[in-house]
């Protein structure tokens, strides 16, 4: 009876410690919550000295605002309030094609800065991407703070003083 049970319990020892080959494991990815892709630049712009919401209380008049992109093409942008977060200048991201990209905006009146990154396109698993990556963030004339800096969408504040 021993024999039967020590050869049953290396029986099972082992099945239970085959090698796993990734090739031949079919992943099941219906119980996986991926992330939607939010291909947008959400900037909000503060007074630096106050932290007021400069879109918010309308010291930047939206109706004003132009931005143009790398290739010199008009950009469409939405802006939004978001409950406890404040008021975001939205602008979608092209991902037709992947590197550098940069938006000149101009608040009217000559006040204007360039938003510059590079875009490319990874893969995030195996159940969910792709997403686009940003690296090299930067922003001209005003200091800012990026709020997520890896994958879009990106959040950034933007610090504006003597905007009139």
């Amino acid at each position: 009876m021993s024999k039967k049970i020590f050869l049953l319990l290396v029986t099972v020892l082992a099945f239970s410690c085959n090698a796993d080959d990734d090739d031949s494991i079919d992943l099941d990815c219906s119980a996986v919550l991926c992330a939607a892709a939010d291909n947008m630049l959400y900037l909000k712009f503060l007074n630096p000295e106050n932290d007021e919401d400069l879109l918010a209380n309308g010291s930047i008049d939206t109706s004003l605002i132009e931005i143009v992109n790398e290739k010199s093409a008009d950009v469409t942008f939405t802006v939004e309030e978001y409950p406890d977060m404040g008021m975001f200048l939205i602008i979608p991201v092209s991902t037709e094609s992947f590197g550098q990209k940069s938006f000149i905006m101009d608040f009217g009146e000559g006040d204007s800065f360039t938003v510059s990154f590079k875009t490319s396109l990874v893969e995030d698993g195996e159940c969910c991407g792709p997403y686009t990556t940003v690296e090299g963030f930067d922003l001209d004339n005003y200091s800012y703070e990026l709020v997520e800096p890896s994958l879009l969408p990106v959040f950034s504040t933007v610090h504006i003083q003597n905007l009139d």
